[in-house]
């Protein structure tokens, strides 16, 4: 019998320990003795431990468990990853003939009422959600006893598989992922709705170079009862306002998260790293956000005092808004294509027309734009 049948049998309080060991020795001295196998769950059967009303149930949540247990109208082709809430698979949309990613809820996590409340709040916050860089919701449902989201399938890399493989990023690549992260946000935080979990993990880059914000699992809608707990999220890239457990987050605590990402991609390392979670949530508290340029000479001022003004620990001394900070990236992406010689795409946005104080601080060749971040924190 498989490991994952045993640990659920021990679980569900179907058998004891003494019990799945006894019918282990009698299943092997069976095959030694070259008589017809019979499993661990057949000998626990057969002895009336188990019922086989029981057997077929584990036989089952096992085939669920490995993509086995098709779901009507999609085919299970390939498992993408599996996380604390279950395992998210490639699958084909037979009726519309295209692929899909379909994430089924673990087997065991459904007999959890707080846990499928969790896969169903991520199920209604994907679907209120219409944005290219996000990846959109497709289908909820359940079958045969499998609760299953079924999402878009983008066809590419997470930013933090890029980096585990690569470590730091260009600048120039690391403000345009920012700046597709910060539409995503802006059109979510529209929606009264906080993602609570921006990481590397979470954004996948298609073949195409389109950033796509994914697993809105821990969002929090607005009309939520907040009756879970909000301490939720990575403790990397966790806002100080998080970390305290507070309820009322606010959409600043996304973009903390997003300055957390932005340190990582520009610098190849966490901002903050301890000798556990609880030692980085603490410096998340207490420790200043250190300099990107400490890491890297080669990164613009402009982008070091953006990521370091993103993370700042009071949520009133970062940008405003995903919105405002679109602008600032916007201008920021424009100006390092000027500064390198490139003409910005055909149909960009155009930049916001600056004033001549507002260049670069004296003493500096960074591109503009320290001045209109402090700017922004006075007016508010």
């Amino acid at each position: 019998m498989s490991d994952f049948k045993i640990q659920r049998m021990l679980e569900k309080g179907l058998a004891t320990q003494a019990q799945v060991d006894e019918a282990t020795e009698i299943s092997s001295k069976l095959t030694e003795m070259g008589m017809q196998a019979r499993s661990v769950a057949e000998v626990l059967c057969e002895k009336g431990i188990i019922t086989s009303e029981q057997l077929e149930d584990l036989r089952r949540e096992e085939r669920r468990s490995e993509g086995r247990e098709q779901i009507a109208g999609y085919r299970l082709d390939q498992k993408l990853g599996e996380g604390a809430m279950g395992s998210v698979y490639k699958a084909r949309q037979l009726s519309l003939d295209r692929d899909v990613a379909i994430k089924v809820l673990a087997p065991h996590l459904s007999e959890d009422d707080s846990y499928v409340k969790r896969f169903v709040t991520e199920a209604k916050a994907v679907a209120r959600l219409n944005h290219t860089n996000i990846i959109s919701g497709i289908d909820v449902g359940e079958a045969g006893g499998v609760k299953y989201l079924v999402m878009e399938y983008a066809d590419g890399q997470t930013v933090a598989s890029l980096l585990t493989r690569g470590g730091s990023m260009d600048e120039e690549r690391v403000l345009g992922i920012g700046l597709m992260m910060a539409r995503a946000l802006d059109h979510a935080h529209r929606n009264n709705l906080v993602h609570r979990d921006v990481k590397p993990d979470n954004i996948i880059l298609t073949k195409d170079g389109v950033a796509k914000l994914c697993d809105l699992g821990l969002a929090k809608m607005e009309t939520h009862e907040g009756d879970e707990p909000a301490r939720m999220g990575t403790a990397a890239y966790i806002s100080p306002e998080q970390a305290r457990g507070e309820h009322d987050l606010t959409e600043r605590a996304d973009l903390y998260s997003l300055g957390c990402t932005l340190f990582h991609m520009l610098t190849g390392r966490e901002p903050f790293e301890g000798a556990d979670a609880s030692a980085v949530l603490a410096m998340h508290l207490t420790e200043p956000a250190p300099s990107v340029r400490t890491f890297d000479g080669s990164v613009s001022e402009r982008t070091d005092l953006l990521v370091q003004t993103l993370m700042a620990k009071d949520a009133s001394d970062r940008i405003g808004s995903a919105k405002e900070l679109i602008g600032i990236l916007e201008d920021a992406v424009k100006e390092l294509k000027a500064a390198r010689g490139k003409a910005a795409p055909v149909g960009a946005p155009a930049a916001r027309s600056k004033p001549a104080s507002s260049a670069a601080p004296k003493g500096s060749d960074a591109p503009s734009g320290p001045a209109p971040l402090r700017r922004r924190r006075r007016r508010r």
